[in-house]
Order: structure tokens, then sequence, then C-alpha cells
């Protein structure tokens, strides 16, 4: 029993995605992912779609990452991408976002337990009246109610919380199904499994099976939001490659040293 449940860990180690796909693809504007709308000039869009090679300088193990970028870019084709068409073709809008919203408040337990970690218990009771009042008035989080009330939803998780430790990113790392990431993320990653109360549930009373259906909804999720924004980045950038690994940094480093409103990144307006 305990290979099985050690294997099952592992398993969900890889799986888990704590909304890894959410932090490189943050430029979605729906009620789910609000963007704020900025002019973007047809030079800073290239060199957005173009970036330039300072960014290699934390790509040590570039060979490597291309090699899972390759594979993560065939499985998206083969697999992934079918099944968020399918879905987004046959969910309306409605129920999707509804969607987002429960299992963006099925994290907010990670969130409140990185507040507390960084010290920051103003915004731990906060988050704390968040998640009681969508889980009750907000029917189990379906609707986001407190974001109404002056509760607006700020991500948090353990990569973060060690970048407020002074942790540096370290090398850009592309890990296999979840994608871009670094070396102080993956670590983040294990440190938001261990924290997500639901995973212990899961562990401690042989219900793997709830949480590995948690895990396959938010990638599902994840892919869907962003199908048309990394269609248009792919047939656009010059080396796809470097377009979403200086796209992940930037979004990282806004994380670590601004305020975490939710998912703020700049969005350019649809003209340009």
């Amino acid at each position: 029993m305990k290979t099985f449940f050690t294997a099952l860990f592992l398993f969900n180690l890889m799986l888990t995605p704590v909304q890894a796909q959410e932090d490189a693809w943050s430029y979605t504007n729906d009620d789910l992912h609000p963007g704020e709308e900025v002019p973007i000039n047809k030079e800073e869009r290239q060199e957005e779609l173009n970036p330039s090679q300072a960014a290699d300088e934390n790509d040590p193990w570039e060979s490597f990452n291309r090699g899972v970028f390759w594979f993560n870019d065939t499985m998206d084709g083969f697999l992934f991408d079918r099944i968020s068409e399918m879905y987004k073709g046959v969910v309306p809008e409605f129920v999707r976002q509804r969607v987002g919203y429960a299992l963006r408040n099925l994290s907010e337990p990670i969130v409140i337990a990185n507040n507390l970690l960084q010290g920051e218990v103003e915004d731990a009771g906060d988050t704390l009246g968040r998640f009681l009042i969508n889980s009750t008035v907000g029917v189990a989080g379906l609707f986001d109610v407190s974001t109404d009330l002056g509760f607006p939803y700020k991500k948090e998780d353990f990569g973060l919380t060690l970048a407020s430790w002074g942790v540096g990113p370290g090398p850009y790392l592309v890990l296999p199904i979840l994608g871009p990431s670094s070396l102080r993320d993956t670590f983040g990653r294990i440190g938001d499994y261990g924290l997500d109360p639901i995973n212990w549930w899961a562990y401690l009373d042989d219900k793997a099976f709830y949480s590995n259906i948690r895990t396959g909804v938010q990638i599902l999720d994840a892919k869907t939001d962003n199908l048309e924004l990394i269609a248009d980045l792919k047939k656009n950038a010059v080396d796809y490659y470097a377009s979403i690994r200086a796209w992940y940094q930037l979004r990282r480093k806004d994380l670590a040293t601004k305020e975490r409103q939710a998912l703020d990144t700049p969005r350019p307006d649809e003209e340009d």
C-alpha cells in the first residue's frame, strides 16, 4: 500500500498544475480573468513576439528545455488542444466560467497558507473571508460574490513565498505537461501540493480519484481559456519557445514584485 501511495504522490506531483498555466497565459480578459487593456504599438508588439536573447542567460538547460517544450507542444496538438476545443464547443461560456470560479475557490486555502508564510496576516484574513463567502453565498464558489464586496482575489503560491524570502528564480525549466517554470517555482509546486488540504484528504481517506479529477479539470480549464491566444502567438512568433520563456519570466517577476491582484498583467488592446 505504501508503494501505491508513493507512486500516486509522484504522479500527482507531475500533474498538479497549481495554476502554472494561469501564470504563463494571463492575458485573457473575461469575468474570471480581468485584464487591464493598454495600448501597444507595433514595435512593442514585435519585441513581445520576438524577445531579445538576454533571457538566454537564465536558460542554461535550453537544449533539454526545448526537447520537453517540443514534447508538450506535440501533446497539445494531438490531445489536449483537441479536448479543449471540444470542451469549449460543447460547454456554454457561462458554465465554463462557473467551473473556473469553483476551481479558484478550491485553491484559496493554498493562498491563505502562503499569506501566513509571508507574514501577510491581513491578506490571509481577506482570503479567508473570500473563501467563506464564496463557499456559502457563492454556492460552493460558483459565483465570485466576495469581489463585489471588496475582497478581490490575490494570487499567491509557494513559489512567490520563496521569492518573498529572497530566493531567486534560478534557471528556467520546462516541465512535462505543466510547461514553463523555474527551479524555484518547481519547488514551489511541491510546497503547494503539501499545503493543499484536498490532497491530504485524498491521500488519507483513499479518495485520490477525486483529486485527480480536479487536476484534470484544472488543466482543461487553463488550456481552454487560452486556445486562441496561444495559436496567435505560435503563428506570429519567430521563436515560439523564446517568446513563451520571456512571457513566463516577466509574468512571474511581476507577481513577485507587485501587488498580486487577480491576473493583472496588461493585455494588448484588440486593434493592436
